[in-house]
């Protein structure tokens, strides 16, 4: 390869949002202490599948969780019948507070069940509020959360978001439309007292790893909750800001803990890259003692995104990775 040509593909990775430290994820790495199991991904069937699938494979993701559109899921199942396994969602782009979308809510419960789905998300973010006045104990979903229970089905739950959409200029600025952060948490708690003993996974390791403290009240009263790591590029960013902090909450909790990325596949989300970035974040941050920048461009950092390791011991990262996963009867 000419100088040239060296200089223009390092100037091209430089300007890479998935690689901003010019990494070969390509490269070998390091296998895990055991095959990984991605519990919270968004799989859809597009141009982009086969690539994600082959990143998830380098970096020993053995198995994703997906919330997958229904219509996907047939051929999806077809084609990746060992790899992929499914959490029952509802046809969000359709959404209204209206008796013909809940009933096909609860249809949709149905139709997943029958393809194998242990699981179903009720996405409560405080847009959900702002726009339409919708909490977890909002009477609306009342009745697709018993159905579910009557199905079967445990559940994942997203409420709360980044502290720093909170600050003067970002999203979640105007308290009074979206609520604060600790408000989005009465209803997390009304959850897990409704659905009690079902499992109850709070995705994005509960909203609030920028609060360990309140995470480890939450599992500390509620021995049914669980957390898992997705929104890889918030968990890394605050990771970083606290790193003695979550390697504390991890050890304590790791029976409580699991492995996901949040990685959504569509057409958009293009490269091998995109995808890699994302599980070569995480590994490096549980598995090793790195300390420096993060590949991953991210506007919510404070200067250039950085990345700490945490050096979980082996038996702690089995946990995460899978155990824990087996134990709740997702693989």
């Amino acid at each position: 390869m000419g100088t040239d040509t060296r200089e223009r593909r390092d100037a091209e990775q430089a300007h890479n949002p998935a690689n901003l430290l010019g990494l070969d994820y390509r490269a070998p790495f390091p296998p895990p202490v055991c095959p990984i199991l991605d519990a919270h991904t968004h799989v859809s069937l597009c141009g982009q599948t086969e690539t994600f699938f082959a990143a998830a494979e380098h970096f020993g993701i053995e198995t994703v969780v997906s919330m997958s559109p229904l219509d996907d899921v047939p051929e999806l199942e077809r084609r990746y019948p060992h790899r992929l396994r499914f959490i029952a969602v509802p046809r969000w782009r359709q959404f209204e507070l209206s008796d013909a979308f809940r009933e096909q809510w609860i249809r949709d419960l149905r139709a997943f069940r029958e393809h194998g789905a242990r699981l179903c998300k009720f996405w409560s973010a405080p847009r959900m509020r702002a726009e339409h006045g919708l909490t977890l104990d909002h009477a609306f979903v009342r009745p697709v959360i018993d159905a579910a229970a009557e199905l079967g089905y445990d559940f994942m739950v997203h409420v709360g978001d980044p502290s720093v959409w909170w600050r003067p200029g970002k999203p979640y600025a105007d308290a009074a439309r979206f609520g604060s952060k600790a408000a989005q948490y009465e209803q997390l708690e009304w959850f897990l007292e409704y659905v009690a003993p079902r499992t109850v996974i709070a995705a994005h390791m509960g909203g609030s790893i920028e609060e360990p403290d309140r995470l480890d009240d939450l599992l500390s009263r509620y021995p049914h909750l669980h957390l898992d790591t997705s929104a890889t590029k918030w968990i890394v960013r605050e990771v970083a800001r606290r790193p003695d902090a979550a390697r504390g909450l991890l050890l304590r909790w790791s029976e409580r803990i699991l492995f996901g990325s949040d990685l959504v596949v569509r057409d958009e989300y293009a490269g091998f890259d995109h995808y890699a970035s994302r599980y070569w974040a995480q590994r490096t941050m549980w598995e090793t003692s790195y300390r420096g920048g993060s590949p991953i461009a991210d506007p919510d950092a404070e200067g250039a995104p950085q990345l700490a390791g945490l050096s979980l011991p082996a038996d702690v990262q089995r946990r995460i990775y899978r155990e824990n996963a087996e134990r709740l009867g997702l693989v």
